[in-house]
């Protein structure tokens, strides 16, 4: 007895051990395919724990999604080693102390009546600019949403792709905050008024100087006004009808490390990101039944998601995508 109890302790060392070495090796291929570098062993070890909660996360969760009990899929991706407190601190939108003034801009509400088309993909018009990385020192997404709406619009009015200036609004726009948060719909209104130059001519620096805008550098947008859309049935007309919106969502661990499917996880509190919506579909889910999903387009780079793409549950405010939608109505 006292010889089988000894036994089953060295098996339970050595499963332990192999274990921990499999973490280490994963660890350490993590780090290197993301490029990953801590100023001190005090560092690492805090930013290990939290990259092996994850793991352990990530695990339990693509295992359901095998099953068919998940609609979509986790990975371990650069954003692996953060805590929910980073998470916290991630917010791109201003906070609600700091309100935008959305109570003075117009809304669109189209008639219920409008006939729009099953599905929407503007990336098959070629209109749609590269994904995009505002990058981890800057909470500027509010700019890469504003732009990247503005981008498609005007490639689909005039027949070119011009990649425009996200850095000219966080440098310019007074009415937002740089790199410490914004509303898309104040950017909108100040590209409106002032133009926006290509990112050639002002590149993206993930920190806020003195503003460089130059007029006669600038392209001026002939628009017929900028407006907040109430809804998800008015949001899918104006995306079929017109091109991409931005929209604000409520951003939790889950959609940080999103692979793949229609999002449907857990939420933040508020909205504390901005993305774009490229479009809209239906697709069969594992039950058969038919799933509703917002396309859309993230700014934290090809290697988040679906190579910078997503999938949003559709119709049910999934964490309040709906609250504050807006756009820009452009003319040739």
């Amino acid at each position: 007895m006292h010889l089988n109890s000894l036994l089953f302790v060295l098996v339970i060392i050595v499963i332990c051990a192999s274990a921990s070495q499999f973490l280490q090796q994963e660890w350490n291929a993590w780090k290197l395919k993301h490029g990953k570098k801590y100023q001190h062993s005090e560092d690492e070890l805090f930013r290990r724990k939290a990259w092996e909660a994850n793991w352990e996360k990530v695990q339990k969760h693509n295992e359901l999604a095998d099953q068919g009990l998940k609609k979509y899929r986790l990975s371990m991706n650069k954003f692996a080693d953060m805590t929910a407190e980073d998470v916290k601190s991630k917010s791109c939108l201003i906070p609600k102390e700091l309100p935008s003034k959305t109570s003075e801009v117009p809304q669109m509400r189209y008639r219920n009546n409008v006939n729009i088309p099953q599905e929407v993909d503007w990336r098959k018009t070629k209109c749609v600019t590269p994904v995009k990385d505002q990058g981890s020192l800057c909470g500027s997404c509010w700019a890469f949403a504003a732009v990247g709406a503005i981008e498609t619009r005007l490639c689909l009015k005039n027949d070119e792709l011009i990649a425009l200036s996200e850095q000219q609004l966080v440098d310019c726009d007074t009415s937002n905050h740089g790199c410490c948060g914004g509303f898309p719909i104040d950017a909108l209104a100040y590209v409106a008024k002032q133009g926006v130059m290509k990112s050639d001519d002002y590149e993206y620096t993930q920190k806020k100087f003195i503003c460089e805008y130059d007029p006669d550098e600038a392209i001026k947008l002939n628009t017929t006004k900028y407006y907040i859309l109430p809804g998800e049935i008015n949001m899918a007309t104006a995306v079929a009808l017109e091109g991409p919106i931005t929209v604000g969502f409520g951003v939790d661990i889950d959609f940080f490390l999103y692979l793949e499917g229609i999002f449907d996880g857990d939420c933040a509190p508020e909205a504390n990101h901005a993305i774009i919506i490229e479009g809209y579909g239906t697709e069969k889910g594992e039950d058969g039944e038919d799933e509703e999903y917002w396309l859309i387009k993230n700014s934290w780079g090809e290697d988040w998601g679906i190579q910078g793409y997503g999938k949003i549950k559709r119709n049910v405010n999934k964490c309040d995508v709906a609250d504050m939608a807006a756009t820009i109505d452009l003319i040739a």
